[in-house]
């Protein structure tokens, strides 16, 4: 990454490493039998956003709904993202894909704060310990 996409980012990054999936909101798509679910890998994330790992191309600028699973796979917090950039991973086959966490509700942005304040002070306790 370069220095100015570390510089632009309003919310600190930390790695963490779960399966999710995304619906690639297609343009014109007039149903959701219309768009592609793709499971990937998130790499890191933030209060306003994430980066994740797939497997084929997205376009930037895509409108992605994601899932996030919630204890043990029983539920899934859903989100809605845009996809910023995509590049070619370094470390795998597919892409990275940096998302920016638009507006989803407001319920669901909570408790995505909280998630991701649970996350970090895991992280922290575990680089502490």
């Amino acid at each position: 990454m370069t220095a100015d996409t570390i510089d632009r980012r309003q919310h600190e990054r930390f790695s963490f490493a779960q399966a999710i999936y995304v619906e690639v909101v297609e343009r014109g798509s007039r149903s959701e039998a219309d768009n592609t679910i793709v499971r990937c890998e998130t790499l890191d994330v933030s209060m306003g956003g994430l980066r994740i790992a797939v497997p084929i191309a997205i376009a930037g600028g895509s409108t992605l709904n994601i899932a996030v699973p919630l204890d043990d796979w029983k539920e899934n917090l859903e989100l809605v993202g845009e996809a910023k950039w995509v590049r070619e991973a370094a470390d795998r086959a597919g892409y990275w894909v940096g998302l920016e966490l638009k507006d989803s509700s407001r319920e669901n942005m909570e408790r995505w704060y909280r998630v991701v304040q649970r996350l970090k002070k895991d992280a922290e306790s575990a680089a502490e310990g």
